[in-house]
Formats: structure tokens, C-alpha cells, sequence
């Protein structure tokens, strides 16, 4: 069985969705209504972080919330979508989904997730000036 690359794998998530939480859900994400981003969504919410600054995996949700009028946005699924990218930067050149993703810190630090680690990580963004 042929396997399945990873654009084709973005390309087949579903669209974004806006969901109003029940109460169980509201309380443990201390949000009554959340958003569920596109990968399209993740895309253009890291592109348009500037270059020499950066964001984290909350603060980014929290602009995937802005842009999907809700009080949060999913975590799994902006977690997957920016690894998933990430780790495919020459599969998906030129494409939509090509992204500055060292720009996006986990938890206010580099993510040793990411490709190369925590040392390539941070070597992107001491280039870009961002003192790390």
C-alpha cells in the first residue's frame, strides 16, 4: 500500500469548525466555545508571525481563536498540524503550508520535537535576532 505524504494528509483534515462546549468540556477548558483550526488555519497564523519574534503554542491558539470568533482553540489539533509541518518543510515547499515554524515555541521554549532539535531551533532564531 502506497503511503501517504503529508500534504495529501493536510489535505484530507477537515475544515475548521466552531463549537459552543457543554458544560463538562467548558469547565475543564475554562472556554465556552472552541474552535477547531484547518491546517490552512495553522498555516497562516504562523506565516504571520514577523520575523525576529515569536510566539507560543498558547499565545498561537489564542490567535486560531481570534480568527475563529471562539474563546480557544483546540490544542491537539494545533500541536499536530504545526509539528506536522514543521517536519516536512521540503515536502511541502512551495505551498501554502510552507511555514516559519521555529517561530513557535512550546511552553516559552524550544521544542526538542522539532526538526534537528532544540540547537537547530534555536539556530533559526538567532539569525533572526531572537536572543534565546
Amino acid at each position: 500500500m502506497p503511503q501517504t505524504s503529508i500534504l495529501e494528509k493536510l489535505n484530507l483534515e477537515p475544515k475548521s469548525s466552531f463549537h459552543v462546549l457543554d458544560l463538562k468540556k467548558a469547565k475543564r477548558m475554562n472556554a465556552g466555545t472552541l474552535y477547531i483550526p484547518s491546517p490552512e488555519d495553522v498555516a497562516k497564523a504562523i506565516r504571520a508571525i514577523p520575523s525576529g519574534t515569536t510566539r507560543t503554542i498558547t499565545e498561537l491558539r489564542q490567535d486560531l481563536a481570534n480568527m475563529g470568533n471562539a474563546d480557544t482553540a483546540c490544542p491537539a489539533k494545533t500541536l499536530k498540524y504545526w509539528k506536522w509541518m514543521a517536519a516536512a518543510q521540503d515536502e511541502l515547499e512551495d505551498t501554502d503550508y510552507q511555514i516559519p515554524w521555529w517561530r513557535v515555541l512550546k511552553d516559552g521554549k524550544p521544542s526538542r520535537h522539532m526538526p534537528g532539535g532544540v540547537e537547530h531551533q534555536v539556530a533559526r532564531l538567532q539569525a533572526e535576532g531572537v536572543e534565546i
